[in-house]
C-alpha cells in the first residue's frame, strides 16, 4: 500500500517469495464486483425504500437491523471537510421522517473524530500500480481518483465503483445545520453491514410454484431459489410461527467460474439444524430477498465441546482445530477452551451478557474440482482482529455473539472494503461473504487484562487493549482504503492483512503501556498499591503485552516504520507521519507475523497460556451444497508437503528465535550443571586430561575453532532440531518426550557409526563408554536446552563451546586417531 508500489519486491528469501505470490492466477479483467452487480437482485435500486418504508409499519417477523442505518453516497467533489450523504434506511421513532430522506453524514465533536480524520486524510491520485492492479481485475477507488484531503468517510463512502454500501451508525447524534436541514454526526467510523430487516426462519422446502434459476451448482434442473420457511416463535421458543416465502437468490458466477454462493439444498444444511438468520430486504413485489445468512447455532453460547485446562485447550489450537477440514464440509464446531474452572457448566455460566472479548479471525483455502488453487505448496488464508459482545439477541432472547470485525484489506476481486464490518456483511453475505465458499476459525478471547479500562485509585485511564486494538485497526484500514494516496494497497512481505493488523496489536499494547507508565503519578501509585487488584490487572497486561510483543517482534528489533507510527500516535514524535516500509529487512523483523496460520495459532496460544478463555468457532462451507468445492485449511509454509513443511516451519522458527535475557540465563544454568557433572567424571574416568597448550600455531587453531562452529556443531544440532518439535507447536508433553529419546538416542548412535565410517580417526574414541557417557550427557543437555528456549543458535554455541573446550583444554585432540584430520571436523 506504500507508494510506489515496488513490484519486484517479492522476495522474503526463497519461503517469502513463495508465501505471499498469491493463489490461481487471474486470467481476464473483469472483477467478481462486476459480475456481481450484473444481477439486479444485488443492487440497492432493486429494494425501494419506499416498499421497506410501508412495511416497515406493519406487523411483520422481521427486525430492523439496526435503529440508524443506511447507503453512504460519495458527495461530488470538491467538499469542504470530511462527510457523505447518507440515504436513511431506519431511525429511530422520534426521526421516522428522515427514512427515505438524503442527510449529511459528518464527524461529531468527540476525542476521537478530532484526531482520527486528520491521520488518514490524504489527496488521492492513482498510481500506474494502482491502474495495473485494476486491469488484473481488482476493485479500486476509481471514484476518489483527483480528489483532495480525502478523509475516512469519503474513502469509504467511495471505496466501490457505486454507492452501494450499506452502514448502521453506533453514537450518533441528529442536529440541523445554519439551514435547517438535517446534518448525522458519528462518533465512530460506521460499521458495514448487509441487509435491512432480519428475522430467524426454519427453511422447510424449495417452492416448486416459483420460478428457478438457470444455473445452479450440481445436476440440472435447478431447484427453485424461492424458499417455504416457518418463523420462529417467541411465545413458544419453536419455528411454529408464520409460514411464509422468501427469496434466497442463487448468486452468479465470480470471475474463477465458481458461484458466490448458492441456496441449493439448503433445507438440508446440518448446519442450520437450530434455524437460520435471514438478513435482507423486500423487493419492489414485497417479496423478502435474503442478502445474507447466519446459522443460529454458529453464535449461540452453547458449545458442542468444552476443554478444561490449558495442556488440552494448547493441543486442540495446534492439532485439533482445523483437523479434517475437507471431511467437515457443510458443518459447523463451538468449542469453548477454559483454563480456569473444574467444569463445563461453570466456563460457560462465566460468559455474562455485555461481555466484551477480542476475536481473532482467519480463514482457509477453497479446493476440490473448481478450486482455487495453491501458490508454493500452501494455503495462506487472511487474518484479522475484531471486537465480540455478548448480547441478548431481540427474537429468541438467547445470549449470542455479536461479531464485528475490524477488517485490514487489500484491494481485491470482490469489492470487500477495509473497515468495521458486521458478520453479516463480511461472512454471511450472500454476494461478497466466505460462509459458503472457505473454512473460517473465529476466535473470541474472554481476558479481563483485555476489555477494561483502568481504575487506579480515583484516576481513570480509559485506554484498553481491546478498544485501542479497534481505533489502530480503523486507522489502518482508512489508509488501506486510499492506498495512502496512490489508490494501491497491496500484499507484499511486509504489508498484508496479517503483518498490518499485527501492527495494530503492536501499537495498542505500546499505547496503553505509555499512556501509564509516562504518567509519574500513576507509577508513584502502582508502586504505593502493589496489592492493589486493579494494579495486579495491569501486571497482567504488562506480561501479556511482552509474551505477544515477543511473538510480534521475535528479533527483539521494533519495524522502524511501527515503531513511528506508534510514538506518532501516541504524540511522542510530533514531526512526520504514519509511514509503512515495505522493506525485505522489515519483513525479517516481523517474520512470524507473515504467516495468517502461524500468527493466529500462535497468538491463541499466547493469550491461553495467560489464563484467558477462548471460544473457537469453525465453519466449513456451510449453507448451500456445492459439490465442486471443498474446504482447505489453510497452512504454514510448504503446508501442502507435510514432512517438508515440518522440517522448514521448526529450522525457521528454531533460526529465528532469538536469545533473550531469560534464554541466556536457562544457557549459563544448563552449562554450570553439565560442567559439574560432565568434568568430574571425565577426570574420574581418566578421559578428560588438561592440557595447556594448543597443539597448532595460533591461525591453525583460530580456523579450526571456526570450523568446529560448523561442524560438528551446527550439523548436528540442525539434525536435533529437524527430529524435535519447536516449543511453539504445541504437542504434549509425552509426545515431545518420546521424541527427545529418539534424538538422543540416534544422536549417541550417530558417534561410533561416524568413527567407523566417514570418521576414522574417532575410532576408537568414540566406541568408548566415556565417550559415550559424556556425549549422552551434551545430548540431554542440548535437548533440555532447546526445549526451554527453542533456539538453534542457543544449542550450537552450547554444543560448540563444549567441543572447543575438549579439544583444546582437556585432551580432545590427543585423542583423535588423526590430529591433522580433526582440523576439518572432531568428536
Amino acid at each position: 500500500m506504500a507508494n510506489g508500489y515496488p513490484w519486484g519486491f517479492v522476495l522474503l528469501g526463497a519461503i517469502a517469495a513463495l508465501v505471499l505470490s498469491g493463489t490461481a492466477g487471474w486470467t481476464d479483467a473483469v472483477s467478481s464486483y462486476s459480475l456481481g452487480q450484473q444481477a439486479a437482485f444485488n443492487q440497492p435500486s432493486h429494494y425501494p425504500v419506499a416498499t421497506n418504508s410501508e412495511l416497515n409499519n406493519r406487523d411483520t417477523p422481521y427486525h430492523p437491523v439496526a435503529e440508524w442505518m443506511g447507503r453512504l453516497i460519495l458527495p461530488d467533489a470538491p467538499i469542504d471537510g470530511d462527510w457523505v450523504w447518507m440515504e436513511v434506511y431506519h431511525a429511530p421513532a422520534r426521526s421516522q421522517a428522515l427514512v427515505g430522506q438524503t442527510v449529511r453524514l459528518e464527524w461529531g465533536d468527540g476525542a476521537f473524530p478530532e484526531s482520527y480524520p486528520s491521520l488518514v486524510t490524504t489527496d488521492v491520485e492513482l498510481s500506474q500500480a494502482a491502474r495495473q492492479f485494476q486491469a488484473l481485475g481488482n476493485v479500486i477507488p476509481t471514484r476518489l481518483d483527483g480528489r483532495s484531503q480525502v478523509g475516512p468517510l469519503q474513502s469509504l463512502a467511495g471505496s466501490r465503483p457505486n454507492d452501494d454500501l450499506e452502514v448502521r451508525l453506533t453514537q450518533v447524534t441528529l442536529t440541523a445545520n445554519a439551514a435547517g436541514n438535517p446534518v448525522l454526526q458519528t462518533e465512530l467510523e460506521p460499521v458495514q453491514i448487509t441487509g435491512r430487516w432480519y428475522g430467524l426462519v426454519d427453511i422447510l422446502e424449495p417452492d416448486a410454484t416459483r420460478p428457478a434459476p438457470a444455473v445452479c451448482p450440481g445436476d440440472d434442473p435447478c431447484p427453485s431459489e424461492f424458499f417455504r420457511v416457518h418463523h420462529y416463535n417467541a411465545v413458544t421458543g419453536t419455528f411454529d410461527g408464520t409460514e411464509d416465502v422468501i427469496r434466497i437468490p442463487q448468486q452468479p458466477r465470480d470471475r474463477n467460474g465458481r458461484f458466490f454462493s448458492t441456496p441449493h439444498q439448503l433445507e438440508e444444511s446440518v448446519a442450520g439444524e437450530a434455524g437460520w438468520y435471514v438478513y435482507g430486504a423486500y423487493d419492489a413485489d414485497g417479496m423478502f430477498t435474503v442478502q445474507a445468512l447466519e446459522p443460529r447455532s454458529l453464535h449461540r453460547l452453547q458449545p458442542q465441546r468444552v476443554i478444561l485446562g490449558k495442556r488440552r485447550g494448547h493441543n486442540y489450537i495446534t492439532q485439533r482445530n482445523w483437523r479434517d477440514t475437507p471431511e467437515r464440509k457443510g458443518t459447523l464446531q463451538s468449542v469453548l477452551i477454559d483454563p480456569i474452572h473444574s467444569t463445563a457448566e461453570e466456563a460457560i455460566a462465566d460468559w455474562q451478557e455485555g461481555d466484551m472479548a477480542l476475536l481473532i479471525h482467519l480463514f482457509g483455502g477453497i479446493g476440490g474440482e473448481n478450486g482455487e488453487g495453491s501458490s508454493g505448496w500452501m494455503v495462506t488464508g487472511h487474518y484479522a482482529y475484531g471486537i465480540a459482545e455478548v448480547i441478548r439477541e431481540p427474537i429468541t432472547g438467547e445470549l449470542q455473539f455479536d461479531v464485528l470485525y475490524q477488517q485490514v484489506y487489500a484491494n481485491n476481486p470482490n469489492g470487500i472494503v477495509s473497515g468495521s464490518l458486521d458478520w453479516s456483511a463480511y461472512t454471511g453475505d450472500l454476494q461478497r461473504g466466505w460462509l459458503g465458499n472457505r473454512p473460517i476459525s473465529d476466535v473470541i478471547v474472554k481476558f479481563d487484562a483485555l476489555a477494561r479500562p483502568f481504575q487506579f485509585g480515583d484516576k481513570t485511564v480509559s485506554v484498553s487493549i481491546l478498544r485501542e486494538l479497534g481505533l489502530q485497526t480503523q486507522i489502518l484500514a482508512a489508509r488501506y482504503r486510499t492506498g495512502d494516496g496512490n489508490g494501491l494497497a497491496a500484499v507484499t512481505p511486509a504489508t498484508s492483512c496479517v503483518q498490518d493488523s499485527s501492527q495494530a496489536l503492536y501499537i495498542a499494547l505500546t499505547r496503553l503501556q505509555q499512556a501509564i507508565l509516562t504518567d509519574e503519578a500513576l507509577v508513584a501509585w502502582l508502586r504505593e498499591h502493589p496489592n492493589d487488584p486493579e494494579v495486579q490487572r495491569f501486571e497482567r497486561v504488562v506480561e501479556l503485552g511482552n509474551n505477544l510483543n515477543a511473538f510480534l517482534v521475535p528479533r527483539g528489533t521494533v519495524r522502524p516504520d511501527w515503531e513511528q507510527n506508534a510514538e506518532f500516535l501516541a504524540g511522542i514524535s510530533g514531526e512526520g507521519s504514519l509511514g509503512n516500509q515495505p522493506t525485505l529487512e522489515n519483513a525479517l523483523l516481523s517474520w512470524r507475523s507473515i504467516m495468517p496460520r502461524q500468527a493466529h495459532d500462535e497468538v491463541s496460544r499466547i493469550l491461553l497460556r495467560a489464563g484467558a478463555q477462548l471460544w473457537f468457532l469453525r465453519t466449513n462451507q456451510v449453507g448451500g451444497f456445492d459439490p465442486s468445492i471443498e474446504p482447505i485449511a489453510p497452512t504454514k509454509v510448504l503446508g501442502q508437503l507435510p514432512i517438508i513443511s515440518l522440517v522448514a516451519n521448526r529450522l525457521l522458527n528454531a533460526t529465528l528465535t532469538p536469545i533473550g535475557e531469560r534464554e541466556w540465563a536457562i544457557f549459563l544454568a544448563i552449562l554450570g550443571i553439565y560442567t559439574a557433572i560432565a568434568l568430574p567424571f571425565g577426570f574420574q574416568s581418566h578421559f578428560l586430561i588438561v592440557t595447556r597448550h594448543p597443539p597448532f600455531p595460533w591461525w591453525k587453531t583460530l580456523l579450526t575453532v571456526v570450523r568446529l562452529f560448523f561442524l560438528p556443531a551446527l550439523f548436528e544440532e540442525t539434525l536435533r532440531v529437524i527430529l524435535l518439535p519447536h516449543p511453539s507447536e504445541g504437542v504434549s508433553i509425552l509426545f515431545w518426550t518420546a521424541w527427545a529419546i529418539i534424538s538422543l538416542a540416534l544422536y549417541v548412535a550417530y558417534h561410533p557409526i561416524n568413527a567407523r565410517t566417514f570418521y576414522r580417526a574417532g575410532y576408537p574414541t568414540f566406541t568408548r563408554l566415556p565417550f559415550l557417557v559424556l556425549c549422552t550427557l551434551l545430548g540431554l543437555a542440548c535437548t533440555l536446552l532447546y526445549g526451554l528456549t527453542g533456539s538453534l543458535l542457543a544449542l550450537v554455541l552450547f554444543h560448540w563451546l563444549v567441543v572447543v573446550f575438549w579439544l583444546f583444554s582437556l585432551g580432545g585432540f590427543g585423542k583423535l586417531g588423526d590430529t591433522d584430520k580433526s582440523l576439518s571436523t572432531a568428536k
